[in-house]
Formats: structure tokens, C-alpha cells, sequence
């Protein structure tokens, strides 16, 4: 049998499309000027599989680390565990989105 398509997995699992947006638009950030309704109007224009993608990397996030603080902290561990007090690279790194974090993560984790 073949592989399902995207847009065969997002009926499957969520329902829609609308469905699929309606819970990444509470979990996601969005820009600091933009209003819940234009990121909702915005992520229906993206593809099914990047959305697949987001929700995928969204769930790992919340099931592995919970939130931004306890990520940045392992980050901060395997990149300089000296550095755990410098609250200037903390903010930085607490700056950066949830899918940037999860990537720097993930290079540390392997050069560890």
C-alpha cells in the first residue's frame, strides 16, 4: 500500500485543514503585530505537509521539554555548562522560536 499523501493524513488525523491551523494557531509563535486572526488567515495558506511538520515539531517540544526555559537550559548545558549564569545569552537564546531551539538542540546533543 502506498504511502498516504498530506493532505490524506490531515483529514485522517485532524479532520480539515481548518482544524489542523485552529491548534497550532494556540501553540505557535506568531509576530509581535500580528493578530491571531491574520496568523490563522496566513498558516491556511501553507501546505498541508509543512503544517504536518510544525504540528509534529510542536508536539516533540512539548512531550521532551515542556517549555522554552527547560529547553534552553539543556542547550546551555551541552554547549558551556559554565555559562548556565550569563542571563544575556539566556534571553538571547530565549528569543530565538521553539523550531530554532529544537534544531541547536539537536546539533549539541549529537557533537556531545
Amino acid at each position: 500500500m502506498s504511502k498516504p499523501s498530506p493532505l490524506q493524513r490531515v483529514k485522517s488525523e485532524y479532520g480539515s485543514k481548518e482544524n489542523l491551523v485552529d491548534q497550532l494557531v494556540s501553540k505557535l509563535e506568531r509576530f509581535d503585530d500580528e493578530g491571531a486572526d491574520e496568523f490563522k488567515v496566513r498558516l491556511m495558506r501553507v501546505s498541508n505537509k509543512k503544517l504536518l511538520r510544525l504540528m509534529s515539531v510542536q508536539q516533540r517540544f512539548e512531550s521532551e521539554f515542556g517549555d522554552k526555559g527547560t529547553l534552553v537550559e539543556r542547550i546551555i548545558s551541552y554547549k558551556n555548562p559554565k555559562q548556565a549564569n550569563d542571563q544575556p545569552f539566556k534571553e538571547k537564546l530565549l528569543s530565538y522560536r521553539v523550531t530554532r531551539l529544537l534544531d541547536l538542540h539537536d546539533s549539541l546533543k549529537r557533537k556531545a
